[in-house]
């Protein structure tokens, strides 16, 4: 079996099994996190594609989006739930800026692998430090929308 089938078979059914490590009192937040990050991951990773930035020679609904469906609608949510419900509240900037940083790096690496060793992702224009930007963008973009909705709560 590829790589790559063995990729878009395996991290879909671990970012769905990791779920179970979301608190239940904070499952309404989650819903709330995976919902609202489907919207500007759409729009990013249809702009980059569409731009020629990104492409995605294998991947899962070729017929349908030319974009990565499990990364744009299913991982990258996930780990916004993730981020969201174990963000450190009452810690200092500091601290806050590296958890933020942290993790983007660790998705940028791994995006560094799958670009470099797979067919999954082949950048045409795109820069590697876009993706950490991004990542931290929408981290950013997920965190105070949470903050926001559910301040009164």
């Amino acid at each position: 079996m590829k790589i790559e089938v063995i990729i878009l078979i395996a991290v879909p059914i671990i970012s769905v099994l990791s779920l179970i490590f979301v608190p239940k009192s904070k499952a309404f937040q989650a819903q709330f996190v995976f919902l609202f990050v489907g919207l500007p991951t759409w729009i990013l990773g249809l702009t980059a594609v569409q731009l020629g930035l990104i492409e995605y020679p294998f991947r899962e609904l070729s017929t349908v989006n030319r974009t990565s469906f499990i990364f744009e609608y299913l991982v990258l949510p996930i780990m916004s739930i993730h981020f969201n419900v174990r963000f450190p509240e009452r810690s200092s900037k500091v601290v806050t800026i590296m958890y933020y940083l942290g993790i983007a790096l660790g998705f940028t690496v791994i995006e560094y692998f799958v670009e470099k060793y797979t067919l999954i992702l082949k950048y045409t224009g795109w820069q590697l430090y876009w993706t950490f930007i991004s990542i931290c963008f929408i981290f950013w973009l997920s965190r105070k929308s949470t903050q926001w909705f559910f301040k009164g709560i």
